[in-house]
């Protein structure tokens, strides 16, 4: 194509070059020729040869495919049977197999029967239980088609029937060994132990078939919490008596003591006896490992029996003063002792089990012994009884107490202290004369144990024992008016005692914050030491029971008075003897109350007492007349006697007769009505003097006048003196 067409022409024709093309392969042809005709090789006989080769190949094929027919119609035949054949051995072979496994199973079984046999026939509990173990063991896993004989289920019943045979003659022979009674009283109650285990073949073969068959810990576990709780907690909480009275017997008699709790050398003295005893029958090894029926029984309640004796003996003997906590070492080795004495019993298996843990919060527990010794002490004192009395305080304040002890070269301070001194009134630091109960000074005493015990202590405690000191106060406020609610109803005495305790605790705690702070000085302190906040509490408390009691008194003698015929003045002419009664009785009411407080409460605080109630008295007095309209002659007199008695008896309920002209606002009032009733308009006029006289000074006008309508007729010389009194 190259030689018909040239690459670099452009202007050409298909039609131009087709002849051109036409010749090319013309020439090509014949030169193919030419070639053909001088090769060396025969092109004829080569072709020839390669049909007669395809012949021969195509005959070969037919005849594999024969061959091939042959071999699907005659040898698969064979081949079939084979596998026929084949499959037949398998399954004869499974047979066999499965029979093999059945009769090997069955001869194994048999084999553990046989071992049964030889074990009962030699009476060995434990041969006899590790053949039918065993055997119970080997049939949960049979081989197939052992269950479907009847051989199995009654092999597995029969077993099952025996091992519980033995476990029940295991069981009885182990009570026999370990055999123990509780005998119940309404006073005591006595406990037998009689273990006979020791190390003989018998006792050595029970123990082993009881572990081989898993019974032993479940006996075990059994007199574990019989120890435990019918012995070592009663040891541990009551009066008891331990005796061995053999080696194999030994008698713990519990005596159910009332308000007793044994002490720790006591309760150790008798678990030593008890363990010793334990130790020397439960010493015996088990199986193939160390272990012992003592460290079974020890694994089982050693934890328990640590916490109760820790709880409920141990923290007993932690001391509630700190002469006692400095010499507790003692104590702490002799626990130490004890506890090295049990794990050589091996009842502890680890020897870092520590009954000792408590000690490691020594300062804790110490506080909380010491804070519950002073808050029971307060309660036992609180519940004494308060009429115990004792005398206290100073008859009067010093005028000039010694200040030499403030001096100071410091011109600023001495005026400072001189403003202080003007300032404080000096009754702030004196509490005046009067009786308080011994058991009101007991708690004070008792509070100042604390203060001295609490600044040799760490700071734990010292903050502990604060807190225990306040407590005391607010259990003051809680316990005492409960415990004496009925006698402080009833009993004016026993009033005057608990308000004056209430005001020498709430005097004394006024400064007890400072003398704590002086004992304390040189320590830092997280927390602030005051008693300030309780004075109050404490006042109101005394005040609060003593306002309840005047309020009693004072509705006895209205209640005198109002049931009298002073209360019906305006229906009578003439009063009857009741009137006087009432008036009589109210006069000793009061003169009772003074043989009582007198002495008791200080003396000015009896007069503002007596006088109020006095006050009140006549006042209802006064006021049963001045509300009257009309008063017979007759009745006046009769008024004008029994007021005259009032005035005559009522100085006397004071310690000074004359406190009743200061103390009493009813008093000059009561005897110008006496005046009133007994006098004449002229002497009522006189006396009322324009305004200016006593009259005047006491009664208002109203009450005048209405006094002069109900006691004199409407005259003349009446209707000018009503006039004149405006």
């Amino acid at each position: 194509m190259s030689t018909v067409i040239n690459s670099n022409e452009t202007n050409w024709k298909p039609s131009d070059k087709i002849p051109l093309i036409t010749k090319e392969i013309d020439y090509l042809k014949a030169e193919m020729r030419s070639f053909l005709q001088s090769s060396d090789f025969d092109l004829a006989s080569i072709l020839h040869e390669g049909r007669q080769l395809a012949a021969e190949s195509k005959g070969l094929v037919d005849e594999m495919e024969v061959c091939k027919q042959k071999i699907e119609q005659e040898t698969m035949a064979e081949i079939l049977k084979s596998i026929e054949n084949h499959d037949m051995i398998v399954k004869e072979l499974e047979s066999v197999n499965f029979t093999l496994n059945i009769i090997g199973d069955v001869l194994q079984l048999g084999k553990y029967v046989k071992e049964f046999d030889v074990g009962r026939e030699v009476q060995s509990f434990s041969k006899a239980v590790e053949a039918v173990s065993d055997l119970l063991v080997y049939i949960e896993n049979p081989a197939e088609g052992v269950q479907q004989l009847q051989l199995f289920e009654s092999t597995k019943n029969t077993a099952q029937l025996i091992l519980d045979n033995l476990v029940h003659d295991m069981f009885q022979e182990w009570d026999r060994m370990v055999a123990y009674t509780n005998t119940p009283g309404p006073k005591q109650n006595v406990i037998t132990m009689t273990l006979t285990l020791d190390s003989d073949l018998v006792t050595l073969d029970v123990l082993s078939a009881l572990y081989k068959c898993n019974k032993l810990k479940e006996k075990v576990s059994q007199f574990s919490q019989f120890l435990f709780k019918e012995v070592l907690e009663p040891i541990i909480h009551y009066h008891c008596t331990v005796h061995a009275e053999t080696d194999e017997l030994m008698n713990v008699t519990i005596n159910y003591k009332q308000n007793y709790k044994p002490p720790y050398d006591e309760v150790i003295a008798n678990l030593r006896l008890l363990f010793h005893y334990l130790s020397d029958r439960l010493n015996i090894q088990v199986g193939r490992t160390e272990e012992t029926i003592m460290t079974m029984v020890g694994r089982q309640i050693s934890s328990e029996f640590k916490d109760v004796l820790v709880q409920d003996c141990l923290i007993d003997t932690i001391p509630n003063n700190i002469n006692d906590l400095q010499t507790y070492g003692k104590i702490t080795t002799e626990i130490r002792d004890f506890q090295h004495f049990l794990f050589i019993v091996k009842f502890f298996s680890d020897d870092e089990f520590s009954i000792l843990e408590y000690v490691n919060n020594i300062d804790v527990l110490f506080a909380s012994r010491s804070s519950q010794y002073f808050l029971e002490t307060a309660r036992s004192i609180m519940f004494k009884d308060l009429s115990l009395s004792m005398s206290i305080g100073v008859e009067s304040i010093p005028e000039n107490p010694n200040n030499n002890a403030t001096a100071v070269n410091d011109e600023t301070t001495e005026q400072a202290l001189d403003v202080l001194h003007k300032t404080i009134p000096k009754s702030l630091f004196y509490f005046p004369r009067c009786m308080i109960s011994k058991s009101a000074q007991e708690i004070l005493d008792l509070v100042y144990v604390v203060m001295e015990q609490a600044v040799q202590c760490s700071d734990v405690v010292c903050k502990k024992l604060y807190n225990t000191a306040r407590l005391i106060f607010e259990l003051y406020d809680a316990v005492v008016p409960y415990h004496h609610e009925n006698y402080l109803q009833n009993i004016p005495q026993y009033v005057a005692l608990f308000h004056n305790n209430c005001m020498y605790l709430a005097h004394n705690l006024q400064t007890f914050g400072d003398k704590w702070l002086n004992l304390m000085e040189g320590r830092e302190l997280d927390y602030p030491i005051s008693f300030v906040d309780l004075v109050p509490k404490l006042r109101e408390l005394g005040y609060r029971h003593l306002t309840i009691h005047m309020q009693q008194q004072r509705k006895q003698i209205l209640d005198n008075i109002r049931s009298s015929d002073l209360n019906c003045i305006v229906v009578k002419d003439v009063l009857g003897d009741n009137a006087e009664a009432a008036i009589r009785q109210c006069l000793r009411q009061l003169h009772l109350l003074k043989n009582v407080w007198i002495g008791v409460f200080p003396g000015n605080v009896f007069i503002r007492l007596m006088a109020t109630l006095v006050n009140m008295f006549i006042e209802e007095l006064i006021h049963r007349v001045c509300t009257v309209e009309d008063i017979s002659m007759e009745m006046a007199t009769q008024l004008t006697e029994m007021y005259t008695l009032v005035v005559q008896k009522t100085p006397q309920l004071f310690q000074n007769p004359i406190d009743v002209d200061t103390h009493v606002k009813s008093w000059l009032k009561l005897q110008e009505l006496i005046f009133v009733l007994g006098g004449s308009l002229k002497d009522i006029e006189n006396h009322w003097n324009d305004g200016n006289g006593p009259l005047a000074k006491h009664f208002t006008t109203e009450e005048l006048r209405s006094l002069i309508k109900a006691l004199f007729q409407n005259t003349q010389f009446r209707a000018n003196l009503l006039s004149k009194i405006k």
